[in-house]
């Protein structure tokens, strides 16, 4: 499974973490990028350690803003 790549939605929480390193366990670090989503949480502690975990393992992240999961 080398040869796939693997996009991870990573809240930086502990399930998404351990998914992120699974994909990188099975697809390899180069193979694998994260995301997360900025939908106006009041703590964004998760996004930051997010960022801090990628950047830590050499993973790519961006955050994506969805405001309009708030106003749901």
């Amino acid at each position: 499974m080398k040869n796939r790549k693997a996009l991870v939605v990573l809240s930086g929480g502990q399930d998404s973490t351990t998914c992120l390193f699974w994909a990188i366990d099975k697809f390899g670090k180069e193979n694998v990028s994260a995301i997360g989503f900025d939908y106006g949480q009041r703590h964004k502690l998760e996004l930051e350690c997010a960022d801090k975990i990628c950047k830590k393992v050499g993973i790519p992240y961006e955050i994506v803003p969805t405001p309009i999961i708030n106003q749901l």
